[in-house]
């Protein structure tokens, strides 16, 4: 009978220990749910794991959910505020969780903080030995890319026929449906330079093998920021269409290019 008794408690350990577990899991995902972490509740995740006998490896199995919980909720709305950065933050350290384990997270913060510095007018600044800059001018992007245009790809002959010829009397002929065919063009969008696109607090400028342009800011009538590229509109009627396939943010560019052009 003590033999069964033991196997009886033992198995009543193993439930507890399980329901604990799911406890301490259900409440660290509760105090996550807001996206911060405050003192208080720090202290209530540490009584609950010494009362729950709560070891590192349950820990760990726990922690990156409860880090996207917090993730969800400070970005739930779109924007990070300067305060939220710093909660989630706080929540990464107290968790323990590392940027290796949240890369998609990390890579989205990343973006938010580069939108949220250029909101505020500060700029990342790129030092280019091979750009001759204007006194005072900075350099604050800089990518690879193509420039676009139309051209003509392709020509061929279409139409032209020798026509049908019917004799009206002895001697004489009449040739009908004769027509002369004539020469058709394609014409398409190609790359005719690949060079360094590059956005300065001045102007926008592409530095190309065979051709290059620059345009102040005042000299733009518009433009369009696509994820593979954009359009820059001039006031000489001249539209530059440039292709971008290096990684690179679109809402960063086009909030960059925004800034610049308007302060």
């Amino acid at each position: 009978m003590a033999l069964f008794g033991n196997i009886v408690n033992k198995v009543k350990e193993a439930k507890l220990d399980v329901t604990n577990k799911l406890d301490f899991r259900k409440k660290l995902l509760e105090i996550c749910s807001d996206g911060k972490i405050t003192d208080s509740e720090l202290s209530l995740i540490n009584e609950l794991a010494a009362r729950y006998n709560i070891e590192e490896e349950d820990f760990n199995k726990v922690k990156i959910e409860a880090y996207k919980t917090a993730f969800k909720a400070v970005l739930g709305d779109g924007i990070l505020t300067e305060e939220e950065r710093q909660n989630i933050y706080e929540v990464q350290q107290v968790l323990q969780v590392s940027d290796a384990e949240i890369p998609n997270e990390v890579a989205i913060l990343n973006i938010h903080n580069q939108l949220r510095e250029i909101q505020f007018g500060r700029l990342p600044v790129i030092s280019n030995s091979g750009l001759i800059l204007k006194s005072g001018e900075i350099a604050h992007f800089i990518i690879n890319a193509d420039l676009l245009e139309e051209r003509v790809i392709s020509r061929n002959y279409q139409g032209g026929s020798s026509g049908v010829n019917f004799r009206v009397a002895k001697g004489v002929s009449f040739r009908v449906g004769q027509q002369k065919g004539r020469m058709v063009s394609k014409t398409g969008i190609v790359a005719v330079d690949n060079g360094d696109f590059i956005i300065t607090n001045q102007r926008m400028m592409f530095k190309g093998r065979k051709k290059s342009f620059n345009y102040s800011f005042n000299k733009l009538i518009g433009y369009t920021v696509f994820s593979d590229g954009l359009d820059i509109n001039s006031e000489d009627g001249k539209t530059r269409s440039l292709s971008i396939k290096q990684p690179y943010n679109a809402d960063v560019l086009e909030l960059m290019i925004n800034y610049l052009a308007n302060n």
